[in-house]
């Protein structure tokens, strides 16, 4: 699925036809996937339940980095995609049907599956059952004061559903909409780099990147091709530098938010730098690359659970039998595999049955979309109580879980 907007012209383009899609941001979208699934593979096998393999931790460990890129990719895309509704109140219910379309159905069938997986036993599960917790968690709302996610890297879509909805203020009204997000980049800015506060929600330092990513957006606007390939080179070479000698592991850098808001730098000036030179000299990018983007959501929701079951597999079968390095490789090749498989056998006929439904109203959408959710849980329920009543009385040990919270990628 490619990302498009109607009528938007860049500086350099305004004589040619209106841009539709910028396939170089899908590429960007896959390769941010990829990154963490190295990094959580490499902390997996890193454990001792799995063989205790440290593969290459100079440059596996900085992978957590992917999710400072996706934040900064976010936010260029909102503003990519629904710039032309900013000051039109009558396209809020388009823009919250689109977005909630492309979170939430898919992660609560990927979610299902694994509360499923959870209550048959399978794995050792780290999360409350608590019935606010639950709900906490197919909200992607904070619905309790301590809540335990079970599937762990959905922490990233709490800031994702935040942002999407202080973005609405900007459809309502420009002026208005551009003072909230001022207002509150301010408060971001003030609690995170002088107070320090490096606590969750909406005053954490993270939710600066999605504005990074707007102004990203707009740079991209008013700039001209010509400025393409300097801002590519240098943004690389600056977080090749921070790489090198600046950049901790993801637990110290979140508790510095200087550190943190730092990294959106260099990320926001390889992402102009590459949109610029797609504009510029017209780049096709490989069709490999470009389905990798296409599943880049479902590569990150199954990517953990699909290391963690390979993994334990070969802790199992072939304990020192697969050299280290092919291990790491297979399992990274594997998890990315495992997504593409979601995407394309989940992911992809939910997203064709909802864009279907665009051209109805919401409550036909709801409707419709309530309906189809319902047979599919009540499918869901009838295949887990007979996989139950055929397998009681076995524990099943193969894990989803498998790897602690604290391991996970996650805020601070």
């Amino acid at each position: 699925m490619t990302i498009a907007i109607r009528g938007v012209r860049p500086a350099d383009a305004a004589a040619s036809k209106p841009r539709t899609t910028i396939l170089s941001v899908q590429v960007m979208r896959g390769l941010a996937a990829v990154a963490v699934a190295i990094f959580h593979a490499q902390v997996i096998l890193a454990r001792s339940e799995y063989g205790s393999f440290t593969v290459l931790p100079s440059i596996a460990t900085k992978g957590w980095l992917g999710v400072n890129f996706f934040f900064v990719l976010s936010g260029f895309i909102i503003m990519f995609a629904h710039a032309n509704d900013v000051g039109r109140p009558d396209r809020i219910a388009n823009y919250v049907w689109k977005r909630f379309s492309r979170v939430y159905p898919v992660y609560w069938i990927f979610l299902t599956f694994f509360l499923a997986a959870a209550y048959r036993g399978i794995g050792h599960p780290n999360f409350s059952w608590d019935h606010a917790n639950i709900l906490t968690a197919y909200a992607l709302m904070k619905l309790s004061d301590q809540f335990s996610l079970p599937l762990q890297v959905a922490w990233t879509l709490f800031y994702e559903v935040t942002f999407y909805a202080v973005f609405i203020v900007l459809l309502v009204n420009r002026t208005v909409g551009i003072a909230v997000l001022s207002a509150w980049m301010l408060c971001v800015t003030f609690s995170s780099l002088v107070l320090g506060n490096v606590e969750w929600g909406l005053l954490n330092i993270w939710n600066a990147y999605f504005v990074v990513g707007m102004l990203t957006y707009l740079l991209y606007r008013k700039m001209g091709g010509r400025w393409a390939l300097p801002l590519l080179i240098m943004g690389t070479l600056l977080l090749l530098v921070m790489l090198r000698g600046y950049i901790e592991d993801m637990g110290y850098a979140q508790m510095h938010p200087w550190m943190m808001i730092s990294i959106a730098l260099p990320f926001a000036m390889i992402l102009l730098g590459c949109v610029l030179a797609e504009q510029r000299y017209g780049w096709k990018p490989p069709r490999l690359l470009l389905n990798l983007g296409d599943a880049t959501y479902a590569i990150y929701l199954v990517h953990s659970p699909a290391i963690t079951m390979l993994a334990l597999l070969n802790y199992k079968f072939t304990a020192g039998v697969i050299p280290p390095m092919a291990l790491f490789v297979f399992t990274c090749v594997g998890s990315v595999a495992a997504g593409v498989l979601a995407h394309v056998f989940v992911e992809r006929p939910i997203l064709g049955f909802l864009k279907g439904l665009e051209t109805r109203d919401v409550g036909t959408k709801v409707a419709a979309m309530g309906r189809w959710l319902g047979a599919a849980a009540v499918q869901s329920a009838r295949g887990l109580a007979q996989s139950r009543y055929i397998a009681r009385g076995h524990h099943v040990e193969l894990g989803t879980a498998g790897i602690s919270r604290s391991d996970l990628i996650k805020p601070a």
